[in-house]
């Protein structure tokens, strides 16, 4: 739905209500609560008359505008409002913050609303959080540093800093650095790797490093000047003949304009040939599921079921005297990656294919794994996964803020879930340099295939009726926080 026919479709909602503020005001106001009294008081403000029309609605103050439309959104999108009984009316929310710790965020009631709501990933995002939430949910990491990734399977913080990727036109290429390298000494300081990552951190523009590196046999020293860097989110690293593919996270635009999806089939088409490759998808929290289901496509025949989707959903209907009333439906549809169309099958289909996954693989990662464990039996190696089967539309506000909303729930192709249990490994390994050790001996060999399924305990990060977490500050805005299963949904015509 385009963000013309969203936003009049809102209004249009909107006008109902207004309709029956207009109907009360007639009456007795103690009828009423706090959010009608508002809505009636700055209509007179402005000298309005009831109903609004839209260009009216958008004369009353922003704040109004704001929860009116943000509180609609859940009306209409949020799965659990109505399913649940989550969701109550515009005044158990609305002039509730004063007192909280709400009373001192822009916007405090509207943050106060979304966070009655039992799921945790259904958050409002004051305007103030507009652009750093766009670069999370549209970009891979960027800023000023070494366009290097150290090793963290084999080395621990305090042990050799060696280089496990180095970033295509990245400093670290730029000046002469190579995957494997191991970095001795930065500005004359033996390195470890928690060293190098302290460094990098308070790293800016143009600064100058003397590396030296030991690469095989010989000692070199180069010096690499900080920059601009943009994370890629794919990596490939091989033992022997089998490669190992490492997805971080799964995003819009990475160091290709593609995003994590063009990376894939880069990294697929760099390891062509393959008998088996390991798919490591730990410590990965999620991300675009445009993205995640065509990847998973890849890894499977032409038009294979990925599995089900059960949204929240808009329909419409008319009266005897053609008046239109908008109501949330739930639907069950049937999920596949629409690169379907365009291929006879994914590249590595017929690849003999391993996971690795902990209790940091999370949302997308977990559909990728379902999808494809599901339909071919590929073996699952770590730990329990985060079990966050649920997806989120992410709407910029009237405001210039967003709402992130969980519209939808993931079911296996045999209509199964993992959500609030997780996904269990064939192969428990609790250390992600043991798990990457198991994971290349089954490769290796070729032959085991999946047995495990879900969990069957809650995984804990998920209240069955409201939050139980304490108070936490949406200005402190991390990736890990805030990423998931997600679409974006443009639509507000005054939003960004």
């Amino acid at each position: 739905m385009n963000k013309t026919k969203v936003i009049f479709l809102l209004l249009s909602i909107f006008s109902l209500f207004l309709i029956s503020c207009t109907a009360t005001s007639a009456g007795n106001d103690d009828e009423d609560g706090p959010f009608e009294d508002a809505i009636r008081e700055a209509a007179r403000e402005k000298g309005l008359q009831l109903p609004l029309s839209e260009d009216d609605f958008e004369k009353l103050p922003l704040e109004l505008q704001e929860f009116e439309l943000t509180y609609e959104l859940l009306d209409m999108y949020y799965l659990y409002g109505h399913m649940k009984d989550e969701l109550g009316s515009r005044n158990d929310y609305y002039a509730k913050a004063k007192g909280t710790p709400y009373e001192a965020l822009p916007y405090g009631d509207i943050y106060y609303m979304f966070d009655q709501m039992s799921c945790p990933f259904t958050n409002y995002f004051d305007p103030s959080l507009y652009d750093r939430l766009t670069d999370l949910l549209y970009y891979s990491e960027y800023g000023v540093g070494f366009g290097f990734r150290l090793d963290t399977i084999e080395h621990t913080p305090n042990e050799s800093a060696v280089i496990s990727n180095v970033y295509p036109d990245g400093p670290a290429q730029k000046a002469g650095l190579m995957d494997g390298d191991i970095i001795v000494s930065v500005n004359n300081i033996d390195a470890t790797r928690e060293y190098i990552e302290h460094l990098e951190e308070s790293s800016k523009n143009g600064d100058t490093y003397e590396f030296v590196i030991e690469r095989g046999s010989e000692i070199d020293t180069v010096y690499l000047v900080a920059g601009q860097t943009q994370a890629p989110t794919v990596f490939v690293n091989y033992r022997g003949d089998i490669p190992m593919i490492t997805i971080t996270e799964f995003t819009d635009t990475t160091i290709m304009n593609s995003g994590t999806y063009g990376e894939f089939k880069e990294a697929l088409q760099q390891t062509e040939g393959a008998k088996a490759t390991i798919i490591n998808l730990a410590d990965n929290g999620g991300g675009s599921v445009d993205h995640c289901e065509s990847m998973a496509a890849e890894l499977l025949p032409k038009e294979t079921l990925l599995g089900y989707t059960i949204s929240a959903e808009i329909d419409s209907s008319k009266d005897m005297v053609g008046n239109v009333f908008y109501e949330q439906i739930i639907d069950t549809s049937k999920m596949y990656a629409s690169t379907y169309e365009k291929t006879e099958g994914g590249s590595a289909k017929d690849r003999y294919i391993v996971f690795i996954e902990n209790g940091n693989s999370a949302s997308c990662a977990e559909l990728m794994i379902a999808a494809v464990t599901n339909a071919r039996n590929a073996p699952v190696v770590g730990t329990r996964s985060f079990g966050k089967g649920i997806g989120q539309f992410y709407i910029p506000t009237i405001a210039g803020g967003y709402a992130g909303i969980t519209n939808v729930q993931f079911l296996d192709k045999n209509k199964n879930t993992y959500h609030a249990y997780g996904i269990e490994p064939d192969v428990i390994k609790t250390n992600l340099k043991d798990a990457v050790d198991a994971a290349f001996e089954i490769a290796k060999e070729g032959t085991m295939v999946r047995t495990a399924g879900y969990s069957d305990t809650p995984s804990g990060h998920f209240a069955l009726t409201r939050r139980t977490a304490t108070f936490k500050d949406p200005r402190n805005l991390t990736r890990r926080d805030y990423f998931g299963a997600f679409r974006i949904k443009k639509h507000p015509k005054h939003s960004k």
